[in-house]
């Protein structure tokens, strides 16, 4: 194959990175579930013939990735009945999805009768059936966790298979709403197809296949001369979980080793726990996928929007089937995106953070975030409201703050938040706070990002919070370097005006009409040791009653005057000089 002219490679490297964007906007402005609209819990991309990443932009890492898996299952499961204008659906975790909320969206892209590139939409869904609305945390089974849908075509040359649609739909408590989403997601992926095409009209397919190899190529050196400049070596962490969600208060750990050696790096979990009887089992893919998304934040900057299949190959992956990060087929996955994925995610941080202590981050805050399922008297009907608004932020990265208000570690803050006042507009549900709370984060020479105080009352009829994917109760996120761990997290119920804390909030929480629903998350960790902190840092922190005047002698050990906030300095140094 001829070698590619730059300008060539180099439209077309941007022009599927472009179509790849306006898959997302597409989803973003024909849907109406928030959890696509505002939080963009999106994953998306193009592959080519062989399920080979192509394109893969930001997105929600334990689906990014893997979205190749149930595109390789279409190709082997239909092999010989894949046709222009078809879209395979899947929410089977067997199959390449995360979880069975999650649902994936497949389609053939075809040029001049052959099968050219597949692209994919996946998302979060408001229903996916089963034994409670949402995704059901306390399931005896794979079945009462919801609707398993195997690699199904809903769409065959271009028409809708109404039979296949319709038995998907009886089963779900949100049809109508749910037949739009999938037009959404099934549009965004037409919009893929025809961009694609319109690329191959342009350049010919040997030319853009010539540019899509010579990307992976160069890809792959990239990545490989990054990790070439990183010290050889094996580093380990262990990563606790508050508990599997059905054996309540008893920890399951994750473990990490990372061993970097001749331009490659490879993470093994083979001593992780084994999987349990609960619901934050994840499977191969999903480790994979976010252990790759992980790594990609210690590579040049340069790199960040520019990764394919290319990107993958210096990093190795290893599990041990039967653990909790490699599950069995039928083992119970609804809480493991954001509880198991998340510590994933924290372990993969810790051991590249011993790796390259100046690119070091620390962990994000543990998740405490209502999924509140209720009766909205005003339509008459369910509602399904998935809030992020309590989740406090990241962790520190050397050199800098944990970001504020970023979303949980299993999206990597991909995912976003919605505003109040749109919540308020969409759910019976009237915030009453979301603020930050003073003393909240993991300290350090960086500190992580502050807890925040978030409260509602519930305005509408009877109401559950689900409660599986909060953590962070028991065991606390990884400061780096020195750096603090993240809080606790706590959450109360205040009903007839009496506040009580809840002590397992994993379980499912019943809220009347009336009722108050209090979350205070503890924040990020931190980087560094805090007694090296700027005391104009720690200063400017308390004037903004981010940091107590106690909290910035104990623990920054910087004295302020509380009248003039100002710092004493001499008092200071004789401080700072007896913790040498």
């Amino acid at each position: 194959m001829n070698k590619v002219d730059p300008i060539t490679l180099s439209t077309t490297w941007h022009f599927i990175q472009r179509v790849c964007r306006e898959m997302r906007e597409t989803a973003e402005r024909t849907a109406t579930n928030v959890l696509v609209v505002t939080l963009h819990d999106m994953a998306y991309g193009i592959w080519d013939a062989d399920g080979r990443a192509i394109a893969i932009p930001e997105g929600f890492p334990p689906r990014l990735i893997s979205s190749a898996f149930p595109i390789r299952s279409a190709k082997k499961k239909f092999e010989g009945r894949i046709y222009p204008g078809d879209v395979f659906l899947t929410n089977s975790p067997r199959e390449g999805a995360v979880h069975l909320a999650d649902w994936v969206f497949v389609r053939p892209i075809f040029y001049d009768d052959e099968l050219v590139f597949w692209t994919c939409m996946g998302t979060h869904v408001a229903d996916s059936g089963g034994a409670q609305p949402g995704s059901h945390f306390l399931a005896i089974d794979h079945v009462a966790e919801g609707l398993n849908i195997p690699l199904v075509k809903v769409m065959e040359r271009g028409k809708w298979k109404e039979d296949i649609a319709e038995l998907i739909l009886a089963n779900n408590r949100l049809p109508h709403m749910m037949r739009h989403e999938m037009s959404s997601l099934m549009g965004s992926t037409a919009v893929a197809e025809k961009r694609m095409i319109e690329l191959l009209d342009r350049y010919g397919k040997e030319a853009v296949d010539a540019s899509i190899e010579e990307m992976v190529e160069r890809s792959e050196a990239a990545v490989r001369k990054e990790i070439e400049k990183w010290e050889e070596g094996t580093w380990y962490a262990e990563v606790q979980i508050d508990d599997d969600g059905r054996t309540m208060g008893v920890p399951v750990t994750i473990r990490c080793k990372l061993t970097i050696k001749d331009g490659e790096a490879t993470f093994d979990f083979s001593d992780t726990d084994r999987e349990t009887s609960g619901n934050i089992n994840a499977h191969y893919h999903q480790t994979l996928s976010n252990t790759m998304c992980t790594t990609f934040l210690f590579l040049d900057a340069q790199l960040a929007a520019y990764h394919n299949e290319g990107s993958m190959r210096p990093i190795h992956v290893i599990t041990r089937k039967g653990t909790l990060v490699d599950c069995g087929p039928y083992a119970l996955t609804a809480g493991s995106p954001a509880v198991t994925g998340g510590r994933t995610i924290e372990a993969v941080l810790s051991v590249l953070s011993q790796a390259l202590p100046e690119k070091a981050i620390a962990s994000y805050a543990r998740l405490a975030a209502p999924i509140l399922v209720g009766h909205d008297e005003s339509i008459d009907g369910v509602y399904v409201y998935s809030s992020f608004s309590s989740v406090a932020g990241a962790g520190a990265v050397y050199g800098f703050d944990g970001y504020q208000c970023a979303c949980d570690m299993g999206t990597l803050g991909v995912v976003g938040k919605s505003d109040a006042e749109d919540e308020m507009a969409r759910f019976p549900w009237e915030i009453l706070r979301c603020e930050y709370q003073t003393d909240s984060h993991g300290a350090g020479k960086w500190r992580g990002s502050p807890g925040i105080v978030w409260e509602g009352v519930n305005e509408g009829g009877d109401c559950t919070n689900t409660g599986g994917p909060m953590s962070g109760f028991s065991t606390q996120g990884l400061g780096e370097h020195g750096g603090q761990p993240t809080p606790f997290n706590k959450v109360y119920v205040i009903h007839d005006g009496v506040k009580t804390q809840v002590k397992d909030p994993r379980l499912p929480i019943h809220f009347e009409h009336g009722d108050h629903f209090l979350i205070a998350s503890g924040g990020g960790a931190g980087v560094g040791n805090p007694a090296e902190r700027d005391p104009q840092d720690v200063l400017m922190d308390v004037k903004n009653e981010l940091v107590s005047i106690h909290m910035a002698k104990d623990v920054y050990k910087v004295i302020i005057d509380p009248e003039k906030m100002q710092i004493l300095e001499d008092e200071t140094s004789v401080l700072r000089n007896m913790q040498r």
